[in-house]
């Protein structure tokens, strides 16, 4: 009997066991929850940043040539002045030399052509002077042997049938003449154009132009040849016996007729000679364009000079900073004014940090801030606010904020530094501690248990400090769970206990 009560209290107690297992197992999950109370807030916004230069200045080559070595490397330290890149000499000293040939070239064309001019306006004006000399000694001289000849009445058919053949001539070698002052013209002509020509078919053309040359010669010989001949007809015209002339006239008018012929052939070779010079002189415009061509040699040389010069500095750094870009390597050939190297100014230093766009409409221009950057600590106040967000390492985007530091210390840009941004206090507001609030792309949430279940509630967060958020879109005195694993019974029953602060 005793054996059978002993195994039915077994039973029962098993019974007991399992029925209060149960009954455990069927009690709500606790959350641990914390009523949303009013408090003050001394608001601050942590985060971290790179260290930057103040300002990003562009180095730019001093002049085109090709690179010999870079004085420095990216992540150097420079001082203004200190120099950045060598350049090769060679090609610059051959520059020069070439520059040099040239103005020197140019400047001694400059002087013969000068000196032709003068020759040859010298000639012209000396033919002019002794042309106008011959045409009134002539009319003098023409003007007697008319008088003379108006003393006689002998009328001679034979006298006056040469006299027609001889006119005849005259007519002949003048229109000869004029042909070949034409074809004096036409040669001058091609002469001029050939003038026109650059320098590779210029010397191309210097056997044309020395042909062109001889025949111009060949031509003015030709009109001085038919000149005489045509001098010698009218003097053997004028020299023609006049009848009715007594032997003192007649000699008389002889002597005349031979003092014209002399004015004659000074007149004819006067006038070649002009004509002669006239095909030879420099014009006025040629002097300009070879003074504007020594000009700009003259102009060429200096900026070679120049150029040669700066070549021999080298091209130096504009700033104290730190060399954060270079954009050339030996041997590149780098024309003047190309960028060749970046450098950020540190006279001052920046330090940006990325916010979300829950905290950036707390942060204010001027606002202090403390700086870390491994074992030192700086103060900073707010210097900038990008109006252009930047993404995050998670792609997400952020606001960044550019801090300025009060520091003289040599800094390394691109350092991380640990910022803390302190913001006015903000009394009796509503919030709830940090742990409470999550974040999602809608928003800001917090969880809370409505009518026993766990239910999620988008709220409106505001400023921040080390334990509580401010808060909005709950009322005071509302439960919020603070549980951590509060995610896993969303939807869910859940009992709640209260946490009170120690």
């Amino acid at each position: 009997m005793v054996k059978y009560l002993k195994r039915g209290l077994i039973i029962l107690a098993c019974i007991v066991v399992a029925a209060a297992g149960v009954w455990y197992i069927m009690q709500p999950e606790e959350m641990i929850v914390i009523v949303a109370g009013k408090q003050a807030i001394n608001p601050e916004i942590n985060g971290t940043g790179r260290i930057s230069g103040g300002k990003k200045i562009t180095v730019y080559a001093d002049v085109s040539g090709i690179v010999d070595s870079k004085a420095v490397q990216v992540g150097d330290r420079v001082k203004s002045g200190d120099k950045l890149v060598d350049y090769v000499m060679d090609n610059q000293k051959l520059k020069v030399d070439l520059a040099k040939t040239d103005a020197e070239f140019s400047k001694k064309i400059l002087d013969a052509d000068r000196n032709k001019k003068s020759t040859y306006e010298k000639m012209m004006n000396d033919a002019t002077a002794q042309i106008n000399n011959c045409a009134m000694t002539y009319t003098s001289l023409e003007e007697q042997l008319r008088t003379l000849a108006n003393q006689s009445y002998a009328d001679d058919r034979f006298i006056a049938e040469a006299k027609k053949e001889y006119d005849r001539d005259i007519l002949r070698l003048q229109s000869q003449i004029v042909q070949k002052e034409q074809n004096v013209a036409q040669t001058e002509i091609e002469l001029k154009k050939i003038e026109l020509l650059t320098k590779d078919e210029e010397e191309a053309s210097k056997s044309k132009v020395d042909r062109k040359t001889d025949k111009a010669i060949d031509y003015h010989e030709d009109i001085a040849t038919l000149n005489r001949k045509l001098t010698d007809i009218q003097v053997d015209r004028l020299t023609l016996p006049e009848e009715g002339m007594d032997a003192a006239t007649h000699e008389k008018y002889l002597q005349i007729q031979a003092n014209m012929e002399t004015v004659l052939k000074l007149w004819s070779e006067a006038r070649s000679q002009k004509d002669f010079a006239q095909s030879m002189l420099v014009s006025t415009g040629d002097i300009y364009s070879r003074e504007q061509q020594v000009a700009l040699n003259d102009q060429a040389l200096e900026k070679a000079e120049r150029d040669l010069s700066v070549a021999q500095t080298g091209t130096r750094s504009t700033a104290d900073g730190i060399v954060t870009a270079c954009f050339i390597d030996k041997g590149a050939m780098v024309e003047k004014g190309a960028a060749i190297m970046e450098i950020e100014a540190d006279d001052m230093y920046l330090i940006k940090m990325k916010v979300s766009k829950y905290d950036i409409n707390s942060i204010k221009l001027g606002q202090k801030a403390e700086v870390r950057i491994g074992d030192k600590i700086y103060e900073g106040i707010v210097e900038r606010i990008n109006q252009t967000a930047e993404n995050d390492a998670s792609g997400k985007a952020k606001a960044v904020v550019e801090i300025k530091l009060d520091t003289k210390d040599e800094l390394i840009v691109g350092l991380e530094a640990d910022v803390t941004l302190s913001l006015d206090e903000v009394s009796d507001t509503l919030s709830v501690p940090n742990e409470c609030i999550y974040d999602d792309d809608a928003g800001s949430y917090v969880y809370m248990i409505n009518d026993g279940v766990v239910t999620k509630v988008y709220v409106t967060s505001g400023v921040r400090d080390n334990e509580c958020t401010q808060i909005e879109g709950i009322e005071e005195g509302a439960h919020v769970i603070m549980d951590p694993s509060v995610t896993e019974y969303v939807g869910e029953e859940v009992k709640e206990i209260i946490y009170e602060a120690e």
